[in-house]
């Protein structure tokens, strides 16, 4: 009955799982324990398993079935077992982990045998079926069970299972006492993870192996300083106050990192480590077989780790934490959960890092309790270019990388991972590792949830100009003054398609600032407060990126407040007002409804811009220049001509003629003039004047 083989090994048949200690508690259990009661009952015993491992054969199934010639036999064959074993000792390695362990972790022996008498119950099933034989145990009932199994004191099991005790404090063990209710001991002692009876028991390594389940050494970074300038005053704070905590042995040290997912947290933690000097160990968030484990799980994980790694320099990591906060918030009876992750972050011994991509579950109970909290968003645009052309190696084409990185939501990860396996199957550089590049980008984004790339190309013709602008004010000197004084609120406004935006990427370009447009479909939402949100993200990532902000048709945005319906219309124009105020960089607004404009948005524009129909001259040369990229003649000048009367053309007339020009090409001047007065004759005559007038000066 003593144990042979490794209770995990394929096709192990149950009495190997068992050893003389565990059948010594067995038997005490059921006869010292009172658990015989349950085993025995009138009509037979109910579980056949466990009476064949220990004697009952003969009362399995038998027709002379008698419950005290039963417990007669049971008493015999345990008087029996102790005449055969008198000293019973720790089956396999149980022994020599046990004590392994209690050096690592300081542990007092009480202590040790009452985590040995778990480790039995948990991978022994004859000990397991003889513990559910006392049934639903309360747990005062359950310490007094422990105290006669184990030969100790009430008070020292009692201390041994305190919240605060040295063993509890590892994590090592579970107490789920749901509120004093009562339930069977093997649910009311649990192990932190499932993994560790077997390892207790049968692992012949060393005792910090024995922790494989909890965390592991973090590998190294492959990210510097450089990607995280972005950053850089927060990091600055946190490597200081890190270096401080570590050489002073500090608890209760942890930082929250937040942000979307790809952007660096991980291997910012790996990075701040190695400049520290510091073992980083990342606490598990998978179980042996890679499936996840529970909250609960990675809190004990938590704790053990805490108290294996305690005397070392080391730092810790946990990632993905948004599923702890959540089950901590989820029901009322998860209180107790709270209050541990509480205690752990005002107790742990190791500095910690908490990754999450996103904080709206944390509540602010918790989140006041981190020393820092630092966000980690997307890198500005010239970041992602550099990181893009690093891990690029020189085979990413200069086109493809502006293509790239013009997307808001491209993250390290993501760009990081499409050149690896870009290149992996396009090894050289060209066309084909470019689209394979492109591919693999939009895969990504789309099961992201975001937009797919846009395909690459330039609104504005290669001889645009801003002369064709026909502005109340002249543009003159605007890029130099902006460049000089580059913070600045404009708002253009004027018919559709005179222009507005086309000048807006002119001066992004000629400032060297990228350009982000936002509209209406990007920032409103029909859920209270987001589009308030989404309008300070707008303004928070045009900040990061030193861009251009172009928020198109804004009267959507600051609309006149008292023509307002809904309070939400009101918040949205008051946000957006603040924003405005409190933003660094080149603003601009563009709208062709700017009577619609709340009179208090436009005193805080320090230049307002009308830009209108094309003046005679501007169609004319216009209309030369899309000529000759046509590759069309108009020697007398005819076609030219019939334009001259024109009141309302626009530069987008000519761009939407350009377009149509690419299917279906214009066959002479005449018809390109046709063409552009058809377009002209689907407009309103009314135009819009300017609101006033005003002087730009450099």
């Amino acid at each position: 009955m003593g144990a042979r083989l490794n209770p995990f090994a394929h096709g192990s048949h149950r009495a190997v799982d068992t050893c003389a200690l565990s059948l010594k508690w067995s038997f005490q259990l059921l006869l010292d324990l009172g658990g015989h009661r349950t085993f025995i009952s009138r009509h037979g015993l109910n579980d056949d398993d466990l009476a064949h491992e220990l004697g009952l054969d003969k009362w399995v199934d038998g027709d002379n079935y008698s419950p005290s010639l039963a417990l007669a036999t049971l008493r015999k064959c345990a008087r029996s077992f102790q005449g055969d074993h008198p000293n019973t000792r720790y089956p396999d390695n149980l022994a020599s982990n046990l004590e392994a362990l209690g050096a690592l972790l300081a542990l007092p022996e009480a202590e040790l045998q009452v985590l040995g008498f778990c480790v039995l119950m948990h991978s022994d099933p004859t000990l397991s079926d003889a513990t559910d034989q006392l049934g639903m145990l309360g747990f005062n009932r359950a310490l007094k069970v422990l105290s006669v199994l184990l030969g100790l004191p009430l008070p020292k099991v009692e201390a041994c299972l305190a919240h605060n005790s040295p063993l509890m404090r590892t994590g090592l063990l579970d107490i789920s006492t749901s509120h004093r209710a009562a339930m069977a001991l093997s649910s009311m002692l649990s192990v932190s993870n499932p993994d560790l009876p077997g390892l207790l028991r049968f692992s012949k390594g060393t005792p910090l192996e024995l922790f494989a389940y909890a965390f592991r050494a973090s590998p190294p970074g492959s990210l510097n300083w450089e990607h995280y300038s972005h950053i850089k005053q927060p990091l600055v704070i946190a490597e200081r106050y890190l270096s401080k905590s570590l050489a002073q042995a500090r608890q209760g040290v942890n930082i929250l990192l937040y942000g979307p997912p790809g952007t660096g947290k991980t291997q910012l933690t790996r990075l701040i480590a190695c400049r520290l000097d510091s073992a980083l160990y990342e606490v598990a968030c998978t179980d042996s077989h890679g499936d996840p484990v529970s909250a609960k799980q990675r809190l004990c994980s938590l704790r053990a780790a805490n108290s294996v790694l305690h005397s070392q320099r080391a730092m810790l990591v946990l990632d993905e934490i948004e599923d702890i906060f959540q089950a901590a918030n989820a029901t009322e009876s998860s209180r107790s959960q709270k209050g541990w992750i509480n205690r752990m972050l005002e107790e742990n011994t190791l500095p910690c890092f908490w990754l999450s991509n996103s904080i709206e579950a944390i509540d602010a109970a918790h989140i006041r309790r981190f020393d820092l909290v630092i966000e980690v968003p997307n890198p500005p645009l010239a970041q992602r270019k550099q990181m893009l052309r690093e891990c690029g190696g020189g085979k990413v084409s200069d086109e493809l990388v502006e293509h790239l990185c013009a997307h808001e939501q491209m993250t390290p990860a993501v760009l990081e991972r499409a050149v690896r396996v870009g290149r992996s199957v396009s090894q050289r550089a060209g066309k084909l590792l470019d689209s394979t590049i492109r591919c693999i980008v939009d895969g990504t984004l789309k099961a992201q949830g975001f937009e797919k790339l846009q395909r690459n190309e330039s609104t504005l013709p290669a001889f645009y100009s801003p002369e064709w602008i026909n502005s109340d004010l002249p543009l003159d000197g605007l890029v130099d003054g902006l460049r000089a004084h580059p913070q600045a609120r404009l708002c253009f406004y004027g018919p559709p398609g005179t222009g507005k935006t086309a000048f807006c990427q002119w001066l992004a370009h000629a400032l060297n600032k990228p350009l982000m447009v936002k509209r209406v479909s990007d920032l409103v939402s029909p859920y209270v407060g987001m589009t308030e949100q989404n309008l300070a993200d707008a303004f928070e990532r045009a900040q990061q990126e030193d861009a251009v902000l172009l928020l198109d048709e804004v009267d959507s945005f600051l609309q006149d407040r008292r023509k307002a319906r809904q309070s939400w219309e009101v918040t949205a124009v008051n946000e957006m007002l603040t924003q405005m105020e409190s933003y660094q960089g080149l603003f601009i607004a563009s709208t062709n409804l700017i009577r619609d404009l709340d009179e208090a948005s436009l005193r805080r524009f320090d230049l307002k811009v009308h830009f209108g129909y094309l003046a005679t001259a501007q169609a004319q040369t216009l209309f030369a220049a899309h000529l000759k990229a046509l590759s069309l003649k108009d020697p007398q000048n005819s076609a030219a001509s019939r334009l001259r009367g024109e009141a309302f053309l626009t530069p987008g007339d000519f761009a939407a003629i350009a377009r149509r020009g690419r299917f279906k090409p214009f066959a002479s001047a005449d018809e390109l003039a046709t063409a552009l007065l058809a377009e002209c004759r689907l407009k309103s005559t009314g135009q819009q004047r300017p609101i006033g007038f005003t002087q730009w000066t450099n």
